[in-house]
């Protein structure tokens, strides 16, 4: 490591931090105070009161680490700042147990995705049992292998390597999950739409093209998404660290901070412990889960369960949860910084949430005020099929007689903040990160028509080491997307999917401009784009009264941007890892056809199952494969696109200038930040020296170090995390948590906070899904499956026993009905605009 580090002298180090402060200036994700430490080094050892040998050292130790290492402390502390190239990677072993363990999962998360409650095989457990799995292949497998070029290969290279293990966990992690599966179940059950035409080949097409795309895309977008290094990916960083504790052995003498315990028993402690606290809040005391204590002295008091209310309030409450299952268990994937912009957006949208509701704007106050569940003008849940005919069409006799849906104030909101955030997204990041987003394009055209490698312009420590590799031609992933795009467009045309096939341009240029911010917003902040409202929203004026295209297109759209930023996400784990390239691309490609076929064959079984009794996916199920999810698709995909987006408008017409309002504040926040620097001068100008320097003392500096650290991308994702009961009780405990170890231990403990802080979530995220594995097999399927552990003692029954949880299942609201015996609009006043 000191040879890999410590190799710059004076003036080359100078270089180097003087570049770093350009190169970073905007980063909102580096760490001020080390910038900070990196200006006063370069103002020289007398401004820094140091001797200059020591001047000299500290200012090259870092050069050296930032160089030839990363500037960020995060990376660091889950990555090595060398790579063996010899070291054994895409072997046979690595092969079968990635394919094994994608196998494995996707027939147990696709056969019992429509279960209530789930069963589903954690990503984290499978990288636990990959290790034992992994040695005991290399102490079984006999060393049979071959000479190809000089090199041999071997179905049993020697002991199980880390990069093995990393190259494993791509495999699987990025194919192993269930694609469009809830979309087919959708269209094909007989309580849904009864497509009987939409069998394996029409399926494996859709999947296919689904999942190709997204990996064609994020191959496209690589000098943009993976190669440059504030590209930081938090979320990536958490599994890096657990791979490598669970391969690597520490040094077992080595002290931090007083600590010699080991990574390893840090990381099976803290599975132990957090995996046995679970059953606390989660079986044996579940009031300190959800933990409404604010409501108990009065369970009843409708505004006090408003506000403070953990189920269907708004949960603004200083201890809303004690589980940090609940709150807190994603804390390191993502820095202090986005974390509290989010936070208080939360706090501010919800405040804005309470007010719009009690003053019944566009009606809410006759609904409950945090729901996602659709409602008739009587506050009844919308009962859908009293408007449809045989054709899952609208019937205007039949509607003309209900009426439209109405939607909760949290669920219209969020609806109109995703509009702001679409446009303003696109307009600020396009704007801001305009010359990243030139470099990657140009870089794309250049490069290829020149022939340059595709490392070309970026000269960080770990593109540096990952040069070694032979890199994935554009081409290859040019060939990746034209199959997906030619897929899609076979799988509209040649099956009666009333979706015409130039939709697919439209899937494919919205969802491109859509993905570009995403992607750079989900590298720095692990936050990104929902883009399933827009998916409902656009098919609906396309095709209005057509729910099956806009079904069709929800899939495509939906997947386009989610696979891309999933695959990107994966090639920045594998460029952490220094997984050669090209090994990430035949494991990808393997893989995700794998996984297609797979979760296609378990959708024949299922409607091989489903004609036994008639009753997979009603409520009645037995086995409760009641497909709750899919019935929440079902929903919106007839709301949106039986009902249409126009008449959408129509009942709500100012949620279509929330689009012109995000383009305006995008613009505004652009502009704000090239004119303020020249009105600052500008005051300087006129104003005298001493009132001026009070001046920039006491106001310009305090409100440029907040801005300087503030995006506003990141902040506005976080007033959109309400609705569907989804309020501050899932975020209060996780801001407590993410100061604490991404702030203050990262800062006054450096050492210890990189050594234990990603191994203490790693073992709470294992040891609680084990733990829920098996309270799902022992409650669900078991000896307890007869046994409710709500009516075991008071602790269980007093979060359940008011208002608070009366307004989560959608049987309270602040009005009553008007005498009339509805709200809304009069009959003659509703929407019919197909």
């Amino acid at each position: 490591m000191a040879i890999a580090v410590l190799t710059l002298n004076v003036d080359e180090s100078t270089e180097i931090l003087e570049s770093l402060l350009v190169t970073q200036k905007d980063d909102y994700t580096i760490d001020q105070k080390m910038l900070s430490r990196v200006r006063e080094l370069l103002r020289g050892n007398k401004a820094c009161e140091m001797e200059q040998g020591e001047w000299a050292y500290e200012i090259c130790k870092r050069a050296g680490l930032y160089h030839n290492w990363s500037p960020y402390a995060e990376v660091r502390a889950v990555t090595l700042p060398y790579d063996d190239a010899d070291e054994p990677c895409e072997s046979f072993r690595a092969y079968f147990l990635g394919y094994f363990w994608v196998c494995v999962c996707t027939c147990v998360n696709t056969f019992f995705a429509p279960r209530q409650p789930g069963i589903g095989i954690p990503g984290n457990v499978v990288q636990v049992l990959l290790v034992p799995m992994g040695r005991g292949m290399a102490w079984l497998l006999p060393d049979w292998g071959f000479r190809y070029k000089g090199v041999r290969y071997s179905i049993n290279p020697g002991p199980w390597t880390s990069k093995e293990q990393l190259f494993t966990t791509i495999i699987f992690q990025g194919a192993s999950g269930i694609g469009n599966f809830t979309g087919l179940l959708v269209m094909r059950m007989p309580v849904f739409f009864n497509q009987r035409w939409a069998k394996f080949g029409f399926n494996i097409m859709l999947a296919l093209a689904n999942q190709v795309y997204g990996l064609g895309i994020a191959g496209i977008l690589r000098r943009l998404t993976v190669y440059p290094m504030q590209a930081v990916w938090p979320a990536q960083l958490p599994t890096l660290a657990l791979n490598r504790t669970l391969v690597n052995r520490d040094n077992a003498n080595e002290t931090v901070h007083g600590w010699r315990m080991t990574r390893f028993k840090m990381f099976v402690w803290s599975g132990l412990i957090l995996g046995v606290y679970y059953w606390i809040p989660n079986q044996f005391f579940q009031g300190i889960r959800l933990f409404n204590w604010m409501t108990w002295p009065a369970p009843n008091n409708f505004d006090l369960a408003v506000v403070t209310g953990s189920y269907g309030g708004m949960g603004f409450n200083p201890i809303s949860t004690l589980d940090p299952q609940a709150s807190g268990a994603n804390v390191m994937d993502a820095p202090f910084f986005a974390q509290l912009q989010q936070y208080v957006m939360r706090v501010v949208s919800g405040i804005i949430i309470l007010i719009m509701y009690y003053s019944n704007a566009m009606w809410g106050a006759f609904m409950p005020i945090n729901s996602n569940s659709a409602f008739d003008n009587t506050g009844s849940p919308y009962n859908i099929s009293k408007v449809l005919n045989d054709e899952t069409r609208i019937d205007i006799d039949k509607y003309k007689e209900y009426g439209p849906p109405y939607y909760a104030i949290a669920n219209l909101f969020v609806t109109g903040g995703n509009f702001v955030y679409y446009t303003f997204s696109i307009v600020y990041v396009f704007v801001k990160f305009w010359p990243q987003i030139k470099k990657a394009f140009v870089g794309l055209i250049v490069n290829t028509w020149k022939r340059r490698s595709i490392y070309t312009g970026f000269e960080d420590g770990q593109t540096r080491m990952m040069r070694k590799y032979k890199e994935v031609p554009e081409w290859w992933y040019g060939i990746i997307f034209l199959f997906g795009f030619v897929v899609s467009v076979v799988a509209l045309t040649a099956f009666p999917t009333k979706t015409p096939w130039w939709s697919i341009f439209g899937v494919t240029g919205v969802g491109l401009v859509l993905t570009i911010p995403w992607v750079i917003i989900e590298s720095i902040a692990n936050t990104g784009i929902q883009l399933n409202v827009i998916w409902q929203v656009l098919p609906g004026v396309w095709f209005p009264g057509e729910p099956l295209p806009q079904l069709i297109l929800l899939m495509l759209g939906a997947a386009f941007e989610q696979m891309a930023g999933s695959f990107s996400s994966d090639l920045k784990f594998a460029h952490y890892a220094k997984i050669p390239p090209r090994a990430v691309f035949r494991g990808h490609v393997s893989a995700v056809m794998l996984n297609c076929f797979i979760y296609c064959a378990i959708l024949e079984l299922l409607m091989v199952y489903a004609g036994r009794d008639d009753t997979l996916c009603t409520w009645d199920n037995k086995y409760f494969m009641v497909c709750a999810y899919a019935h929440s698709v079902w929903s919106s995909t007839i709301q949106f696109g039986a009902f249409g987006t126009n008449n959408m408008f129509k009942l709500y017409p100012s949620l279509p200038y929330c689009f012109l309002l995000g383009a305006f504040l995008g613009a505004l926040w652009v502009g704000s930040e090239k004119v303020l620097p020249r009105i600052r001068e500008a005051v300087r100008i006129r104003m005298e020296p001493d009132r001026f320097l009070n001046f920039e003392r006491r106001f310009w500096k305090p409100a440029g170090s907040i801005l300087s650290t503030l995006n506003p991308a990141i902040a506005l994702s976080g007033g959109l995390q309400w609705a569907g009961n989804n309020n501050l009780t899932y975020a209060t405990l996780g801001i407590y948590l993410a100061w604490f170890f991404q702030y203050y231990l990262k800062r006054r403990y450096t050492a210890w906070w990189g050594k234990y802080s990603y191994l203490i979530f790693a073992g709470l995220t294992i040891g609680a899904a084990v733990s829920g594995l098996i309270v799902t097999l022992v409650f669900s399927f078991g000896v307890g499956q007869d046994v409710s552990p709500i009516d075991w003692w008071w602790g269980n029954k007093v979060p359940r026993e008011g208002t608070d949880f009366l307004l989560y299942n959608n049987a309270a609201s602040l009005k009553p009905l008007p005498e009339k015996g509805y709200f809304g609009l009069d009959p003659d006043q509703y929407p019919v605009n197909w």
